[in-house]
């Protein structure tokens, strides 16, 4: 029986309005709340959702109800806050706006889990909201998305579901940009109109200003009663002009004014809406100033603020006064689709180690990266660095290959260097000239076309992405890579093209409209860019080209890319762009998303520094989901509790957001309280090693006889002394930027004795210790030969010098000091909040931990080499001496303690707040 038949959709919608009133699947199942036989109640049923009382038996009711029920397990929505306010409901009507919104989806080929979580997503806010606010004041929450990740999707299911429920009123705020805006105004309103056929009539309300003349702005005529079908809705742009218009526009006739009921959803909420003047000042920013107005306005029936970003950092870490935007009453995580790519898949997390599902990460040497920035800064032609090359034959070749496989719609590729124009300008110029060198030359660069295209099929497959997406919902529609022969028809076809078509800016009709050719579209998107003749910004065909062609752009810009844009079939991403600002980079990252129908093909080449900072925003992001997770069922407001975020130890790395975004944030000062990190850098210096094996043996023998438990040594209460004398020798990797910060540690650990207890030293090994008693493989700790462990390097993130391991550490060597027998359930527990709790739980919350792992120097036995196989990523160390691998655990919060792990905002008070210099997010233009 196919469950998400269209013929079963009202018995679907059916059967969750009844969990929803009776709030049991058990209920649901025995239908014991009708009164009657289950019989009699589904005869009754049958013909509310369109089928024959033979058809709706009781098998086939509690087959649907566990259906129903394993698929609303599937989504359990993690929300911080308490307060319901109302008693919204789900519309089953197939008129309804919510339901019509959810055919739509359907049509457009998104997955049932994603609809059914947006669905839930959304319910779940508007249970939230109130559309009587005059008495308590306006509700304000935060939802909390990922780039690139549909949140537009799940603002269109609110307001939808909203709009059945009674709200009247949608003000959007729509980023900085006026095309963006325009972008967002008209998909919402193609979302939400229904061709006449819904329940509710909607009317976008486009720049609405008392100086206008227009019909439509006169808000006296608004239908706004209890019973009235229309919906109005405006998107407006975070301008000053424009907020100051609409506030003074909409509270311009005070009987209409409190009528409205109004739902507020601030897209990327963390630009532009944040007040970034000293928190002590009167003042204000002007646009938080009008958005702050609008929301505390006590002249409307209802008030309701939204935040949605994907960086949420200044939203939860600046103001937090009752006046504020802070989002006092709840913050709801979305959940990320099965299709979604994002930081996760690209780079993978440390805590439980997680390797990228996805290996499309391509490097950009030093040396490169000086040169790009010498040619960017001249006008005049220079050779390019050779990986700028190489992901620009990339990107000839993705295209190839994608119209080979008959791929229609835009292709794109993005440079994304520096955010000055005049780069972007000089960037440009050097890429037209060298892809006119390679029309010169094409049958001596078809050779390395061949070989890059042959290397590439091999080192990311298509079973690769299948294997790193396992829950992926359309497996049988991802291409495989076609065979080189087509590849190169469709490259010969690029090269036949005059001039003319085969690079240039988008070409302009006799009517004014762009005209693409089958060549290679040059985009130069920025608030400068223009030109008389052509279209310079970028412009997607509203519809598939007619000659069937997929068009081809190359997109080189700033800041008009880093947020709110998405770059339809982007298969080539080449940055560099080094702001160690963690909100402005995340937004950057445009190859987050959905890439149906190419999912093998795309690559992204980044320097190494900024690879580091993505690995580490990976990190913070799941560690902030798994935070507010960990608190979701406290029965708190973020009022109550103030979510942390993880602070670095090193500024040198990543800054959260800019200072003055981030004025409530405490502690100031960085402490090491609540790290935890692991050597996954090694030198392949023999001296280092030798050095490192010698004074790690010495340490060990020097502490005591050890507790043996398997394949552990523990010692337990080792002074901070102890601990110091040895990690001021031990010898870490340069590039190991956290772990290069152990003497600054080790003079915050023994300042903060009082609040630690001693340490607990543990060696973990591979197989049993006691067996290795009297052995002698060279290394002894206390008449004791415990083996090597084994570890491999990541191929493509190690170089002849340095190998990066990814990770060091398992979760069991967490615990391992533990002296009582852990449950089957705990020990089989991975993420840092779960470890910090089973130490918590067992008395060892206070305890710092170090973890010493001596690591074989990369011959692999043949079981480890069969390990090893499947794992392309991977490879030996074959290194000339074993390495000495270590993981410092310091306590983070615990009970009745003074440590304070990460930062958080300190809750209704005024800080005082030094300026300093700080990463000025750079907007190009408001209106452009």
């Amino acid at each position: 029986m196919n469950f998400l038949d269209n013929r079963y959709s009202q018995l679907r919608n059916f059967i969750e309005t009844q969990y929803i009133n009776q709030n049991s699947w058990e209920k649901v199942k025995s239908l014991d709340f009708m009164g009657m036989e289950k019989q009699m109640s589904l005869k009754l049923f049958s013909s509310l959702v369109a089928l024959s009382s033979d058809e709706l038996t009781e098998e086939v009711w509690d087959k649907f109800v566990e259906y129903m029920q394993n698929r609303d397990k599937k989504h359990n929505i993690v929300k911080l806050g308490r307060n319901t306010f109302n008693d919204a409901t789900i519309p089953n009507d197939k008129y309804t706006a919510w339901q019509l919104y959810k055919s739509k989806l359907i049509k457009q080929g998104w997955s049932d889990d994603t609809i059914k979580s947006i669905e839930k997503t959304s319910f779940e806010i508007l249970k939230n909201l109130s559309m009587d606010t005059t008495e308590d004041g306006a509700i304000k929450g935060l939802v909390i998305g990922n780039v690139q990740s549909g949140k537009t999707a799940n603002m269109a299911g609110l307001m939808a579901m909203a709009a059945d429920n009674g709200f009247n009123y949608f003000i959007v705020l729509s980023g900085v940009v006026e095309n963006l805006r325009q972008q967002t105004a008209t998909r919402l309103y193609n979302d939400m109109n229904s061709s006449g056929i819904g329940n509710l009539h909607w009317h976008q309300v486009e720049k609405p200003s008392l100086r206008s003349k227009l019909p439509e702005h006169d808000i006296s005529k608004f239908n706004l009663g209890s019973n009235a079908k229309d919906r109005y809705f405006t998107v407006c742009l975070k301008n000053s002009s424009r907020l100051n218009a609409l506030i003074k526009w909409l509270l311009s006739d005070p009987n209409k004014a409190k009528q409205l009921k109004i739902l507020v959803i601030d897209d990327e909420a963390d630009q532009a809406s944040v007040n970034t003047k000293k928190i002590e000042d009167e003042d204000r920013t002007k646009i938080n100033k009008h958005i702050t107005k609008l929301v505390n306005s006590d002249s409307v029936k209802g008030m309701n603020y939204i935040a949605y970003t994907a960086t949420p950092y200044a939203n939860i870490l600046n103001e937090t006064d009752e006046e504020s935007l802070y989002p006092k009453d709840f913050i709801i995580l979305l959940e990320t689709s099965e299709d979604y790519i994002g930081p996760k898949q690209f780079f993978g997390t440390e805590e439980p180690e997680s390797t990228p599902q996805i290996d499309v990460i391509r490097d950009i040497p030093d040396g490169d990266v000086d040169l790009v920035r010498k040619v960017q800064d001249l006008s005049t032609v220079g050779d390019l660095p050779n990986s700028l090359i190489d992901s620009i034959h990339w990107f000839m070749l993705s295209v190839a290959a994608m119209r080979a496989l008959d791929y229609h719609k835009p292709i794109s590729m993005l440079i994304h260097t520096s955010f000055k124009i005049n780069h972007h300008t000089n960037i440009a110029k050097k890429v037209e000239h060298y892809l006119l060198s390679i029309r010169d030359n094409f049958e001596v660069v078809k050779e390395n076309l061949r070989e890059m295209y042959e290397n590439e099929s091999l080192d990311f497959k298509r079973s690769h992405f299948l294997d790193g997406m396992k829950n992926y919902s359309s497996k049988e529609n991802v291409p495989d890579y076609p065979k080189w022969e087509e590849v190169e028809r469709y490259l010969d076809r690029i090269i036949r093209l005059p001039e003319s078509e085969f690079v240039s800016h988008i070409p302009i009709g006799e009517e004014g409209q762009p005209v693409y050719h089958k060549g290679f579209h040059l985009v130069i998107d920025n608030s400068r860019a223009k030109a008389d003749d052509q279209i310079v910004r970028l412009v997607y065909p509203k519809t598939t080209s007619v000659s069937g062609t997929a068009p081809a752009f190359i997109v080189i810009g700033g800041n008009t890319l880093s947020r709110g844009l998405t770059l339809e079939g982007l298969t080539t991403s080449y940055f560099l762009r080094t702001t160690n600002q963690a909100d402005t980079l995340m937004q950057m990252a445009r190859w987050f998303g959905y890439r149906k129908g190419y999912e093998i093909f795309p690559r992204v080449w980044m320097e190494q520094l900024a690879l580091e900072r993505f690995q580490f925003l990976s990190q913070m992001n799941e560690e902030l989901k798994d935070e507010i997770a960990e608190y979701a069922n406290s029965g708190l407001t973020p009022t109550d509790y103030a979510p942390r975020i993880k602070n670095s130890s090193d500024y040198k790395l990543i800054r959260i957001t800019s200072s003055n975004k981030m004025q409530s944030a405490e502690p100031k000062e960085y402490d090491f309280a609540g790290f935890n990190s692991q050597t996954v850098y090694f030198e392949n210096d023999s001296k280092k090693m030798l050095s490192n094996l010698k004074i790690t043996e010495a340490f060990l023998n020097d502490l005591g006889e050890p507790e043996i438990k398997n394949s552990h040594m523990i010692w337990q209460d080792i002074s901070t002394e102890s601990i110091k004398n040895f990690l001021i020798n031990y010898e870490v990797c340069e590039k190991d930027i956290k772990m290069s910060n152990l003497p600054a540690l080790l003079e915050w650990a023994e300042k903060n004795s009082e609040d630690l207890s001693n340490w607990s030293v543990v060696l973990s090994s591979k197989g049993r210790i006691e067996e290795t008693k009297g052995l002698d493989n060279g290394w002894n700790i206390h008449g004791y030969s415990p083996k090597s462990s084994v570890r491999t390097k990541l191929t493509k993130r190690s170089t002849e010098s340095i190998a990066n391991i990814g990770a060091l550490r398992s979760p069991g060597d967490l615990v391992a000091d533990i002296e009582e027998e852990l449950t089957v359930e705990e020990k089989g527990k991975a993420k840092p909040s779960e470890i910090r709790a089973i130490r918590e739980k067992y008395g060892y919350g206070k305890v710092p931990q170090i973890v010493i792992y001596k690591i074989d120097k990369g011959q692999l036995s043949n079981e480890d080499v069969e390990k090893f196989e499947s794992k392309p990523a991977r490879s030996p160390l074959n290194f000339p001496e074993d390495i000495i691998g270590i993981n410092v655990m310091i306590p983070g919060l615990s009970k009745g303690g003074q440590l304070a792990t990460y930062i958080s905002a300190k809750i209704n008070t005024n800080n005082n707040f030094e300026q300093d210099e700080f990463y000025e997010e750079e907007l190009e233009s408001s209106e452009n």
